[in-house]
């Protein structure tokens, strides 16, 4: 299978009217930190929160079963960052969403990277 977007684009979304897509809502559950670490699920949530789709529209949900108060405390410290995060994604077409693994690529990211505040925003976000 495979997905077409701009196929996608030209149903759900029509110059000069209301987007059409559907609302999201995705839930996203831990129990453990020692097994599921709270770095993996917060680079989860901020992937999930970053994607191509209208933020209006999408609603992430995180439920600690295990009740963890590292768990609680290293989500705060996400949605802080996803403050940041998530406008520079969509601003500069990030990929991958995950800063975990977008920090981590060995490539040239100044390539096919044109405007002159991407440099000192990627800075900031580091």
């Amino acid at each position: 299978r495979e997905t077409y977007l701009d196929r996608l684009s030209l149903r759900y979304e029509r110059e000069g009217e209301p987007n059409m897509l559907a609302p999201v809502d995705i839930f996203v559950s831990t129990v453990d930190p020692m097994k599921e670490p709270p770095l993996v699920t917060g680079n989860t949530l901020l992937s999930i929160l970053a994607m191509d789709y209208p933020v209006e529209k999408i609603s992430c949900y995180l439920s600690d079963d295990g009740a963890s108060m590292c768990t609680f405390e290293a989500m705060s410290e996400t949605a802080e960052f996803a403050r940041k995060w998530v406008p520079f994604c969509k601003k500069y077409s990030i990929e991958p969403r995950a800063p975990e693994f977008y920090f981590a690529l060995k490539i040239d990211y100044l390539k096919d990277k044109v405007q002159p505040t991407f440099v000192k925003e990627r800075r900031a976000m580091k």
